[in-house]
């Protein structure tokens, strides 16, 4: 093996080294949790973590919102990100340049500066403490459309067009053309959406009010802020928890997003 690749095989093994970590500290038995690498391998290893997490908190409740908000606001995501996206990449229309710095701007923009106007006008309609609450402000996503405007200006028009000759509205030739030669465009811009959805923490703190419409990340903030201690094994349980489906879509659309990010780099 080349210098290169054993240079990212350790960088590999640096970026998964608090994962495993942290894998191991929640299957330890009892406080005798790992400190040191040495201790990985003479405590014993058990589920009891994970049923104390499961049994005595409200983690599954949790897990079940940031299940419905991800679940609900990633599809929509990806269809408005696709929608407007080839709306800029193709239509011509006025503001389009206007439009185009307004989605760059707010992409540079940090979310934290949104959020008192957020909770404000949400204040305002009712929707604090509530999955739409929880969902709308994922809808819109500057990086998802601005990768499909990209995406699409590398695909050639021709399909469209003569999709357009032989008498094809637009919307059908966005669901029935455009879409289907999509999936790599759209596995980015999904396991991305699903990425910020799933670990939002600053958004959910915020506009929920209850314990019933936490979600995951939150859930884990506050019980990690025991009164008199923490129990690590049991937080470092629902961190693995929650880390494991983003683990899963990564390893799932791998290619697909490869190939996305090829494509939508203009190779």
């Amino acid at each position: 093996m080349s210098r290169a690749g054993w240079a990212l095989v350790a960088i590999a093994v640096l970026s998964i080294a608090p994962l495993i970590y942290m894998a191991r500290v929640s299957l330890g038995v009892g406080s005798s949790l790992p400190i040191a690498p040495s201790d990985w391998w003479t405590g014993g290893l058990t589920l009891d973590h994970y049923r104390a997490l499961v049994s005595g908190s409200g983690i599954g409740r949790f897990a079940i919102n940031s299940l419905i908000v991800t679940g609900i606001a990633v599809p929509l995501q990806i269809l408005l990100s696709a929608a407007a996206g080839h709306a800029l990449a193709r239509s011509r229309f006025a503001g389009k340049g206007v439009t185009l710095g307004l989605a760059t701007a707010f992409l540079i923009l940090p979310r934290q500066v949104t959020l008192v106007p957020l909770y404000l006008l949400f204040a305002k309609l009712g929707l604090l403490d509530t999955y739409a609450g929880l969902i709308l402000p994922h809808l819109a996503d500057p990086f998802g459309v601005l990768f499909m405007a990209h995406y699409y200006q590398t695909l050639s028009p021709e399909l469209e067009e003569a999709a357009r000759t032989d008498g094809l509205s637009p919307r059908a030739i966005f669901w029935r053309i455009v879409l289907p030669l999509s999936g790599p465009g759209l596995a980015v811009v999904g396991v991305n959406g699903f990425l910020t959805t799933w670990n939002s923490f600053l958004h959910p703190l915020v506009l929920t009010t209850s314990e019933s419409m936490r979600t995951l990340p939150v859930g884990l903030a506050l019980f990690a802020q025991a009164e008199h201690s923490v129990d690590w094994g049991a937080l470092l349980a629902g961190s693995t928890l929650a880390t494991a489906p983003v683990l899963l879509a990564f390893l799932l659309f791998q290619r697909q997003i490869v190939e996305g990010l090829l494509q939508g780099s203009g190779r």
